[in-house]
């Protein structure tokens, strides 16, 4: 019943007006918590209890044709290169564009293409690719193998990656969006010892990148050098996170991070990852520039649309803005790249890295020579009872009443409303 007094009634009906912006405010803090940041990392040291993932090395040859192959090429297409000097033309230019990336577009000439269509230079480099053929042993259990993956320095090879098949010659050209059952990730433990594998006679110079098994090579990261008569050995240590099946059971947007499966945002990948993603806003950012895709990025999106790749022309625009397209970062341009990190993810780090001269030819032993004493664990601090929990004790500080009150009150105005306003005797309605 209200107060009597008019005085009285303005100072009740303030201090509710004052509990219920209280109760509401807090509760609206709350929930914003719980969608934003209810995960929370914690470090597991129990070392012994794990396995850590084996570095995936991704290697990049120098030598990326076969100059057999191209020969046979001049032959069947002798009408187009008559004479000699066409014919070191053509050599020139399938080895520059060959070795074409973000860094040396600027280095093509535009003059020439041979009538070769800017949609064709991919598949042209791969009917020209060198073998690429080398041994590959180590002392683990499971067994490493050589996938051909396109890459932003060209046809390369990883091992021991999970999603370097999607950006395989085979995959694209089949425009392929389903899933690839590949096999388990090897794995060490720290009563394994010291374990390294070794990839014996590359026959070429090369680079590296050793990234997560549920990665690919990015640009913009680093990556090694080594020529074609060294023996180089790379010793890493690694630093892992992993998430628990209850974050898992959360949004993206709560935990902030994805899965492999989770590519619903990506429109030019089949997978999810973060490098994947970085990779996709510079398809973006190419096609809004430059209105084309360079050769070694997947040119057709999901929906079906193909895109226009990028002839020479359009690789020299990509040239005039290499900086901001590598850093993804640009004072000058919006860039619109909001990735997430990989939920379950290895970070490698070289804490060596050493090459003497070998006369056998190129080889190259890399493993992990300390074993990582603390484990990263994504887990769920902010649950959902957490949050009807905060949410009563909230409105039982402000207005007096639990989450049950609220439920009486929406069943009074609801329910109880809808049997008043079906009553037609007014005075046989009671509350």
């Amino acid at each position: 019943m209200f107060p009597s007094c008019p005085q009285d009634t303005i100072l009740w009906m303030s201090f509710v007006a004052v509990a219920f912006y209280g109760t509401a405010s807090l509760s609206q803090r709350i929930w914003k918590r719980y969608q934003e940041s209810p995960t929370v990392i914690s470090m597991d040291r129990n070392m012994f209890f794990w396995n850590t993932t084996f570095p995936a090395v991704t290697v990049c040859p120098h030598r990326q044709l076969d100059d057999s192959k191209i020969a046979h090429y001049l032959q069947e297409n002798e009408d187009k290169y008559p004479d000699d000097e066409a014919k070191e033309e053509f050599r020139d230019f399938v080895q520059k564009l060959s070795r074409a990336t973000f860094e040396n577009f600027d280095e093509l000439s535009v003059n020439r293409t041979f009538g070769i269509a800017s949609s064709d230079f991919m598949e042209l480099i791969w009917n020209l690719s060198w073998p690429f053929n080398p041994d590959i042993n180590s002392g683990l259990v499971g067994k490493l193998t050589l996938v051909e993956t396109i890459t932003e320095l060209g046809i390369c090879y990883s091992i021991n990656s999970r999603v370097a098949a999607y950006n395989s010659f085979q995959y694209r050209k089949a425009n392929g969006w389903h899933l690839i059952a590949s096999g388990a990730t090897v794995t060490v433990h720290p009563l394994d010892g010291e374990i390294y594998a070794q990839i014996i006679n590359l026959s070429t110079a090369y680079e590296v990148y050793f990234h997560a098994a549920v990665d690919i090579p990015d640009i913009s990261k680093r990556r090694y050098s080594f020529d074609d008569s060294g023996y180089a050995t790379v010793e890493l240590t690694a630093l892992e996170i992993r998430t628990t099946q209850d974050a898992r059971d959360l949004s993206v947007s709560q935990r902030r991070c994805r899965f492999p499966d989770e590519a619903d945002g990506l429109q030019f990948s089949a997978v999810y990852s973060l490098n994947l993603c970085r990779m996709e806003c510079r398809i973006r950012m190419a096609l809004e520039v430059c209105q084309c895709v360079p050769h070694f990025y997947p040119s057709r999106s999901k929906s079906g649309k193909r895109h226009p790749v990028c002839d020479l022309a359009g690789m020299k625009c990509l040239a005039a803005i290499k900086d901001e397209i590598i850093s993804l970062h640009s004072n000058t341009m919006k860039i619109k790249c909001k990735c997430e990190e990989n939920c379950d993810n290895s970070n490698f780090f070289v804490q060596s890295y050493k090459s003497r001269v070998w006369f056998l030819g190129a080889n190259l032993q890399w493993g992990i020579s300390d074993y990582p004493k603390m484990q990263l664990i994504r887990d769920v601090l902010f649950r959902f009872t957490d949050l009807l929990v905060y949410i009563g004790g909230t409105a039982g500080l402000f207005l007096g009443c639990s989450l049950l009150s609220f439920t009486e009150f929406l069943y009074f105005f609801t329910w109880r409303l809808r049997k008043f306003v079906s009553v037609h005797n007014w005075r046989d309605f009671k509350l």
